[in-house]
């Protein structure tokens, strides 16, 4: 969905050219999205925030090679003023204009939307029946109706194949979720593979993951998503207690040691699994506990702060400030910390020109077959919507004609270093144009970036040990 598009050849193609000509009038100029900050007494991390996957490490030379950089001296000058062959410096320079931490003029790139999706991803709201009775569900249509009939799976077929053809679109993303989208298993069982050829016939891929409370599990559960390929997205909120504490099932009975159970499963069984804890008042003080049970487990996770409420901002700096350190000192044990942990929808090496697909290459399609903005819109009749039943429109075409929340952002935000990381957080909860988590990203964005630096540092050091 976000695409990075660089304005011009790499510089350094344009520097070989200038070097011989205008040596001296070639003046290196740093990136406004530049973060410099030091790991330890003589190692530094540096990365352009606006640039994709750009993380470098620095020893303490290079660093005052970046530290010089003022936008006004050349680089003849800056070889003399630091002591070092002009050939040497204008080298190291060349590398770091590579992912645009130095540029030699003021044309810095930024994650620009595509004129269209070459990919189409799809929240699929499979059921309005759970089997939990979480506290905090937002579904306002829970229970009272069934799962997505035959009749609108077949229908949400036929539309897909029409948008990927007309569209050359090459990869379609389900997420089967509810409800609880495991009570649906037999229904989706033979819409999968059906779905699945066809897809593949017309030179597209389907992929599809349950999101799911992980409270339902079978071996043919298990078989069956082992031959098709199908990943998880479990729901977690804690360990016991905690978890226990907001989801349970009809009867007032804790779920934990259930997921715990088919999590278990899953993971021997191969299967690609990932977790996500929303964090709230309630469960804010289990983060420190749960973090060491995840990477226990070596399982990629994501902890998102909640959304539509308040939460004390002084408790969850301070419990997500000692989830963070824990993952520091996993890291020193070889845990593969950017590989495995997310926080909210940043975007802190792919970056982003929006938070999700909704409104450019997705959205939400419900157990009747509409097909809203975002999934917290199910079953809304106040939202603007499109059914898959209309006839004429492609799915691209009701997306693009629908509601646009994603440009409804604050002044703040574009001068922001980390714009391309945080894209403004979620378009539907933004307050003012804004996350109302800013602040916190602010304190959390750098230290996840030295997270990452770290980890790469440990492996250089591991490097060069062998």
């Amino acid at each position: 969905m976000n695409t990075f598009i660089p304005r011009r050849p790499p510089i350094a193609i344009a520097l070989d050219i200038l070097i011989p000509q205008i040596e001296t009038t070639v003046i290196p100029i740093n990136s406004p999205q530049l973060l410099l900050r030091p790991l330890d007494e003589e190692h530094f991390y540096v990365v352009n925030c606006a640039y994709p996957n750009s993380l470098r490490i620095l020893n303490r030379s290079q660093y005052n090679v970046l530290a010089a950089v003022d936008g006004q001296t050349d680089t003849k000058t800056l070889a003399h003023r630091l002591g070092i062959p002009s050939d040497t410096l204008e080298a190291f320079l060349q590398r770091l204009s590579a992912t645009e931490i130095v540029r030699f003029d003021t044309d810095f790139s930024q994650p620009e939307r595509p004129a269209t999706p070459i990919s189409l991803n799809f929240w699929i709201h499979t059921t309005n029946r759970c089997n939990l009775s979480c506290s905090y569900c937002y579904i306002s249509t829970l229970n009272t109706t069934g799962g997505m009939s035959e009749e609108v799976k077949q229908q949400l077929l036929n539309k897909l194949v029409q948008t990927v053809q007309q569209r050359k679109i090459r990869h379609v993303k389900f997420r089967l979720a509810g409800g609880e989208p495991l009570t649906q298993f037999k229904s989706w069982k033979s819409f999968i593979p059906q779905a699945k050829e066809v897809l593949k016939s017309l030179g597209c891929q389907l992929d599809i993951s349950f999101i799911t409370n992980l409270t339902i599990l079978t071996d043919e559960i298990i078989t069956f998503s082992k031959e098709q390929g199908i990943s998880y997205g479990i729901s977690l909120d804690g360990l016991e207690a905690t978890h226990d504490a907001t989801r349970t099932f009809r009867n007032g009975i804790g779920s934990f040691k259930i997921v715990d159970e088919n999590l278990r499963r899953l993971l021997a069984d191969g299967l690609s699994v990932s977790v996500n804890t929303v964090v709230t008042n309630q469960n804010l003080e289990g983060l420190p506990d749960l973090t060491r049970y995840l990477i226990a487990l070596d399982i990629p996770f994501r902890y998102s702060i909640v959304k539509g409420e308040d939460i004390d901002a002084e408790r969850l700096e301070k419990y997500l400030s000692e989830s963070y350190t824990i993952m520091r000192e996993a890291i020193q044990r070889g845990w593969q910390f950017s590989r495995r942990h997310q926080f909210c929808d940043l975007k802190l090496n792919a970056l982003g020109f929006q938070t999700c697909a909704s409104g450019f290459s997705g959205g939400a399609i419900y157990v009747d077959g509409t097909l809203n903005y975002c999934h917290v819109h199910a079953g809304d009749s106040s939202q603007p919507s499109f059914s898959i039943f209309d006839e004429g429109l492609d799915l691209v075409d009701m997306i693009e004609q629908g509601s646009h929340y994603e440009d409804q952002k604050s002044k703040d935000c574009s001068l922001c270093k980390y714009k391309s990381v945080c894209t403004s957080g979620c378009p539907i909860y933004r307050v003012n144009g804004k996350d109302p988590q800013c602040s916190l990203y602010h304190t959390f964005i750098p230290q996840i970036y030295e997270l990452q630096a770290r980890e790469r540092l440990k492996l250089l050091r591991d490097y060069e040990m062998i």
